[in-house]
């Protein structure tokens, strides 16, 4: 945490920061993220939106919607808050430490919007936007480079929702031997889609969504 504090600018200490990582389940409200989540939500709305105007200029008002929809997507800001260590950040009750809700989706999400509130409170509106900025610098890249483009779990989920079938499960496989990949396999209505590897979970599950995707496509 200290470390966290020292490279984005809190305190050694904050109160802020903390609570930005503390979950519901390990403090009653006003005391978890939620109300700093709810901040930052709106931080993250306006910082993209400019980022997004300044480096598309001649780029339509829908457009433009595709594409802060796209970086504002709870899976990409999931994959954010895995890639600045978060989940072993987070503040959870004992119980869902042992269910592993570090990884859901949702709740990292929320943690980094409620991060992005903590850091504008505490440090002022230029290093919340200079956070937003450098975290989401390549998802911001890639959206530059095709707006209208979405995260492969999303994309996944849309496109088994438009064949009337449910929501895509990602199961982690357990290996053997001792790895410093993760791979997972992602199904729908237990038939097998894809599998994907990669050095942290959610990266593994973007691969296999990206496997399950080409091989919709391919069908």
């Amino acid at each position: 945490m200290t470390a966290f504090a020292q490279r984005w600018g809190f305190a050694p200490e904050s109160v802020l920061l903390t609570q930005a990582l503390t979950h519901r389940s390990a403090a009653p409200h006003p005391h978890s993220n939620e109300r700093l989540e709810f901040l930052g939500d709106a931080l993250l709305s306006a910082y993209v939106a400019r980022i997004l105007m300044d480096a598309l200029p001649d780029a339509a008002e829908g457009t433009l919607t595709l594409a802060r929809a796209s970086v504002v997507d709870r899976e990409t800001q999931a994959d954010v808050a895995q890639s600045l260590g978060l989940p072993e950040l987070l503040r959870l009750d004992p119980g869902g430490q042992k269910m592993g809700l570090a990884q859901q989706t949702r709740l990292l999400s929320g943690a980094y919007e409620a991060v992005v509130g903590a850091l504008y409170l505490e440090c002022g509106e230029y290093a919340a936007f200079a956070f937003v900025q450098t975290t989401l610098a390549e998802p911001l890249q890639l959206v530059l480079q095709n707006p209208a483009a979405k995260h492969p779990k999303s994309r996944l989920q849309e496109a088994l929702q438009a064949q009337g079938r449910k929501k895509p499960e990602y199961r982690q496989l357990v290996s053997e031997t001792e790895t410093d990949s993760v791979s997972v396999e992602v199904l729908c209505e237990e038939q097998l889609l894809g599998m994907g590897t990669g050095r942290a979970l959610r990266a593994a599950e973007r691969a296999a969504a990206e496997e399950a995707l080409l091989q919709l496509t391919a069908s």
